[in-house]
């Protein structure tokens, strides 16, 4: 499926800012350079930062599921933002 942001890093590098930095750029360049109109960002449940990073970010909560990840079968959840609502938040 088109329109999804996903990220994996190593429990060795948590807690440091990395994967925040990283969706910033992720970010500006799928709605600034490709122009896209949807991202829609997968997740397990269990990733309480994911889930934080998705909030700071302006996204929304809109499914509920199960996903494979690579250490299984996880209940999981899909966050979207719209190109819109993210370029409204960099004014």
């Amino acid at each position: 499926m088109g329109g999804k942001r996903g990220f994996w890093i190593a429990p060795a590098w948590h807690r440091q800012g990395l994967m925040g930095e990283a969706c910033v750029a992720v970010n500006r360049y799928w709605f600034e350079v490709l122009n896209r109109p949807l991202m829609r960002v997968p997740k397990a449940v269990a990733s309480a930062a994911s889930q934080r990073i998705s909030e700071r970010e302006g996204m929304r909560l809109v499914e509920t599921g199960e996903s494979d990840y690579v250490c299984g079968r996880l209940p999981s959840q899909i966050w979207e933002i719209t190109r819109d609502e993210w370029l409204s938040q960099q004014a």
